[in-house]
């Protein structure tokens, strides 16, 4: 029996992720990106997979969805994390596949999660947190009627980042105020957040945002 959709929008449906989920994402191309190649994660070992595997299927503390395009593809993960029953709230988490950007399928795909969200789920908020460099993403955000709370630096630790030349390369020149210090590398970050209210206040618009029909309509 096929994994039961939970919303689609588009070309694109979200479920629960499953341990099978592992074999497709392990065949994305890599991210070349240097800020991105953090998302190549090598799971060349079984613990390694156990590991990854356990974070998206069994952990407690945080749930986890697949998003498939119109082949039933999985071209992206989604997690909601600090989740907080008594706000009915938590914290957006969202990568899509190296090959699946700059096609409208992030969109997509957190529309429809928005859809379960705030519909079958009903909680009541959703945060997230962006880099600031990153501008296809923030655009995503706050055309979906996101709104800015404060800004915040947050210390790099993955080794890959650190290495990147961003004060001395002239191409990193458009986002170098986005970063600051030496050894102790930060960048800034946003943080965001969606109402249920606003969500339905732009949701006559929004359904415009897609490619196709939006639907929340449970499937087997």
């Amino acid at each position: 029996m096929s994994a039961k959709i939970f919303a689609r929008c588009g070309r694109v449906s979200i479920r629960r992720f499953r341990r099978s989920d592992l074999q497709e994402r392990l065949l994305w191309p890599p991210y070349m990106d240097s800020f991105f190649t953090h998302l190549n994660y090598p799971l060349g070992t079984f613990i390694e997979r156990e590991k990854w595997l356990f974070a998206r299927t069994v952990n407690a503390g945080r749930m986890y969805f697949a998003a498939e395009d119109e082949n039933g593809k999985l071209i992206g993960e989604m997690s909601l994390r600090e989740i907080d029953a008594a706000e009915k709230g938590s914290r957006l988490g969202i990568h899509m596949a190296s090959n699946k950007t700059d096609q409208g399928y992030g969109r997509e795909a957190l529309s429809a999660l928005l859809i379960h969200y705030f519909g079958e789920m009903d909680y009541s908020v959703m945060y997230l947190d962006v880099a600031a460099f990153n501008f296809r993403a923030l655009h995503l955000y706050e055309s979906l009627h996101f709104e800015h709370l404060s800004p915040f630096w947050r210390r790099i630790l993955d080794f890959d980042l650190k290495d990147v030349p961003i004060f001395t390369e002239p191409k990193y020149g458009g986002i170098r105020r986005f970063f600051r210090g030496g050894m102790n590398l930060e960048c800034l970050y946003y943080d965001m957040l969606l109402t249920k209210e606003r969500y339905l206040q732009a949701l006559p618009s929004a359904k415009q945002t897609g490619r196709g029909p939006v639907t929340g309509t449970a499937e087997k």
